[in-house]
């Protein structure tokens, strides 16, 4: 069962990755029409990104409690970067219509690539 959860959260993983990158590129410029609200391709996007984002925490949670990982300290600094990934990335949309605050997107969409490329690295080297 924990080579199956391990394997799981190894491909939600990159699938977070992928999302994210799919996120960030459309949501860089923003609506520039003024809708009230995303578009449907957004949101889609946008509601797929999330999901997959916490798929990829649930999995980790459960590997680290099947697992010999309970002890460690590096899946709880991946839960707390999950938290502040998803902190950004609701900045990120609520901002999608507002011209006004770019600045603001962009920085969060800045922090969302970085924090997401912090864990994965964070996972890979697993020394703490």
């Amino acid at each position: 069962m924990y080579i199956a959860f391990k394997h799981l959260h190894i491909l939600t993983a990159v699938l977070s990755i992928l999302m994210t990158g799919i996120w960030s590129l459309l949501a860089w410029k923003g609506d520039a029409t003024g809708s009230r609200g995303m578009n449907s391709r957004a949101k889609a996007i946008y509601i797929s990104h999330r999901a997959v984002a916490g798929l990829v925490a649930i999995t980790g949670l459960a590997i680290t409690f099947i697992g010999p990982w309970r002890t460690m300290i590096f899946p709880y600094v991946g839960l707390v970067v999950f938290v502040f990934h998803g902190i950004a990335a609701t900045v990120s949309k609520r901002t999608f219509t507002k011209q006004d605050q770019t600045a603001i997107r962009r920085i969060a969409l800045i922090a969302q690539i970085a924090l997401i490329l912090l864990v994965t690295y964070a996972m890979r080297v697993k020394n703490f």
